[in-house]
């Protein structure tokens, strides 16, 4: 399989290794380099938080390219499978089948449109996050791929002007020469600088920045505001009113001999005693089992502190941007008991591992509902390209 995969990359020139952990990616780094072409420059892409120690591993090789997001984030989009070729083996590698483009292109223009983005100013997202990524090195496999292709597919057309230069100073010159102004007016245009003045810096560029999710604390804000005590506990004054009701029950199971004619004080007060004792055992079981069933509110709000705490970590790596995150916010608080859930995860062996499944869960139900993406073509990056040029 690995040998299909290497010979389907062909004039690639950035490779996607995405592993679970560092010691695996590092591992696939050097298979993959070990068969690259030595007459082309060839680059490698990394998860976000792998590329410090993979990169050290090679001796700081140029070659190894830190990714915009991490394993984690990719391998959610991937098992939601609404991405073309965005696959999966059984070794947890993630990688692109049948499609020359980086693994941070295709996810932040994926990011784009599930946040909303016309189509072009997806790609126009993709084209910068490659460049973030790559660099010129980019532009120029984009522009060359696009010329090669010219001379072989009649329906495909270049500028006038891009041919005119072609011919007069080779596809080589040409395509140094667009790919450095297009990287050059990236880096300086009124786009980019909406973007933060991220481009060409790797260490820099995440998900959230590129595709405009949710900052960390945007979601933490919003996790706190809709899943806060007040929340949790807006029904715990209907359940004490009910408590209430019973103990009240006791105290009228006193007074039921009053109303037995012809007989006396005494033996009224015994009557009503001996009721109400009764009436009493049996609330009072109830009542204790209310009681119980509401349990120390601190220890409920220690558990909602590990819940917000593990949603806020799995909201940043499934992606969500805010629309996805109040919906879930609105499904655990209208579709759980979360007093039960609570009440649940402070019974648990490991209260954490419990919080991750629930929430887990759930943001898989939503990133499942988000469209079916193909990641954009050569002609389409090209022609983004082109117009910064």
């Amino acid at each position: 399989m690995e040998q299909n995969r290497l010979s389907k990359k062909g004039r690639q020139l950035l490779h996607n290794i995405y592993c679970p952990n560092t010691s695996e990616t590092i591992a696939m780094c050097e298979a993959e380099l070990k068969q690259l072409s030595q007459q082309q420059i060839n680059y490698l892409e990394v998860p976000f938080e792998q590329f410090e120690k993979v990169h050290a591993h090679f001796g700081n090789s140029e070659f190894i390219k830190q990714g915009a997001f991490t394993y984690e984030q990719v391998r959610h989009i991937t098992e939601a499978g609404n991405i073309r070729h965005l696959i999966m083996d059984e070794t947890g590698r993630i990688d692109f089948m049948e499609e020359a483009i980086g693994m941070s292109t295709a996810i932040s223009f994926a990011q784009s449109k599930w946040n909303g983005a016309e189509r072009g100013e997806a790609i126009e997202n993709a084209v910068f996050t490659g460049l973030s990524v790559v660099g010129e090195s980019f532009a120029e496999e984009i522009i060359e791929e696009q010329i090669h292709r010219v001379n072989v597919v009649d329906h495909i057309q270049l500028d006038v002007g891009v041919i005119s230069a072609v011919k007069k100073n080779g596809a080589k010159a040409v395509v140094k020469k667009m790919a450095s102004s297009a990287t050059k007016k990236a880096m300086y245009s009124s786009a980019a600088a909406k973007k933060a003045v991220i481009l060409l810096n790797a260490n820099v560029v995440t998900g959230a920045i590129v595709t405009g999710v949710m900052s960390s604390v945007d979601i933490v804000r919003t996790i706190k505001g809709q899943m806060s005590p007040g929340q949790l506990f807006k029904n715990i004054s209907k359940t004490a009113a009910s408590v209430a009701g019973s103990l009240i029950g006791l105290i009228v199971g006193g007074g039921i001999g009053f109303t037995i004619p012809n007989v006396s004080t005494t033996v009224i007060s015994l009557i009503g005693g001996i009721i109400g004792l009764i009436l009493g055992s049996v609330l009072t079981t109830k009542i204790v089992k209310k009681v119980l069933d509401l349990f120390i509110k601190d220890d409920s709000l220690k558990m909602l502190e590990i819940f917000n705490g593990e949603l806020a970590i799995l909201v940043e790596q499934y992606l969500l941007n805010e629309k996805e995150l109040q919906q879930v916010l609105h499904d655990f608080n209208e579709m759980h008991n979360m007093q039960e859930e609570l009440r649940n995860m402070y019974a648990a062996e490991d209260r954490v591992a419990y919080a991750k499944a629930m929430i887990e869960k759930e943001l898989s139900r939503i990133v499942r509902l988000r469209m079916y993406l193909q990641v954009p073509t050569n002609v389409e990056l090209y022609k983004t390209i082109e117009r910064l040029t």
